[in-house]
């Protein structure tokens, strides 16, 4: 098996879950519903024009009638609920800085509602109830509005920002645009990730309950474990729809992954995104087995290795746990490793 067979043939998924959180308005708690407001400018007055024959003027402009306060129709708050933020992507220089928003804004010309809500991001439901506005929603020039507090959501542990991006139904790259972060940024678990103004969580699917764990069946032996300690998540299917062809062991940073049984090593890097440094050793019989979320190859390639021998380091996940991705593959099938493995030592 080639070195870009074998890569495109490894699934790489692991799976992690936690509880949805609620977006928070500055410092109090609760969930948010967003709309799409439909509001509408007032029509500017028109000015005289100049005629010019030959070359006499026949007319001089006309004085622009007083200024009247802008006028804005009730918005449909229904309409277009959910639209997602990638149909208002923001260009990178209307970016600011959501956790340094200014206390109140100064209606300037023409400007509506919706204007001042888009410039700062904020839900146009929630700059009306700051200021106590009712129909017609007129702004006369010069008038101070209180700007409502930021949104933002609380990382949790296991989470990274398309996690919150497909919460909130908002588009990746605004998101990060507005937290001047680039899209692939690792977040830390209880970092304030601020949110558009569209952003509205996504109703959560029913948790199901989950039964105890059956006991680890007594495999056949074949392959021995590679780390001693609490097997967290199975082969097959898990919470919230996604599968793992693999298990994943607990275990202490820095403690040393074991081959599995006696082969050579076919990769140690770290070119598969989200599985930090793998290593794969293939054996006998068309067997491979992959290991991890290492923080360090002990192994090179082309390596020949025996059961029980030191081939990595076991590293720590961005969501702060440590566990060994052990997986088992033969030809391009994926394997259960638990019936192939012995008792634990």
């Amino acid at each position: 098996m080639t070195r870009a067979a074998l890569l495109l043939a490894l699934l790489t998924g692991a799976c992690a879950s936690s509880s949805p959180a609620p977006i928070s308005f500055g410092g109090s708690g609760g969930s948010v519903r967003a709309e799409q407001p439909s509001p509408l400018r007032a029509e500017r007055s028109g000015r005289a024009t100049i005629e010019q024959r030959g070359t006499q003027t026949q007319a001089e402009p006309a004085a622009p009638p007083p200024r009247q306060p802008t006028v804005q129709a009730a918005p449909n708050w229904a309409d277009g609920e959910g639209t997602p933020l990638s149909a208002y992507a923001m260009q990178p220089t209307e970016v600011f800085d959501p956790a340094n928003l200014p206390r109140t804004h100064r209606v300037s010309g023409d400007e509506t509602l919706y204007d001042i809500a888009t410039r700062y991001q904020v839900p146009l439901r929630a700059l009306i109830d700051q200021n106590h506005l009712e129909p017609p929603y007129a702004l006369s020039d010069g008038r101070v509005l209180e700007l409502p507090p930021p949104r933002y959501h609380v990382v949790q542990r296991g989470e990274d920002l398309a996690d919150i991006a497909r919460r909130y139904n908002v588009d990746l790259r605004s998101l990060a645009l507005l937290n001047r972060m680039q899209p692939s940024d690792r977040v830390r678990s209880g970092e304030r990730i601020y949110l558009p103004a569209l952003a509205r969580e996504l109703a959560a699917a029913p948790a199901s309950p989950v039964p105890d764990p059956a006991p680890m069946p007594q495999g056949t032996g074949r392959f021995a474990w590679p780390l001693r300690g609490e097997v967290v998540a199975r082969f097959g299917a898990q919470p919230g729809g996604t599968r793992l062809d693999g298990m994943e062991i607990a275990g202490r940073e820095g403690a040393q992954i074991l081959a599995a049984a006696d082969g050579d090593v076919i990769y140690a890097g770290h070119d598969i995104e989200g599985l930090d440094t793998l290593v794969l050793v293939r054996h006998a019989d068309n067997y491979v087995t992959a290991y991890g979320y290492n923080r360090r190859a002990l192994v090179r390639e082309g390596q020949h290795v025996r059961a029980g021998e030191a081939i990595a380091e076991l590293g720590a996940r961005p969501d702060g746990r440590t566990r060994l991705l052990f997986q088992v593959r033969r030809g391009n099938q994926a394997l259960d490793p638990a019936p192939l493995m012995g008792a634990q030592r």
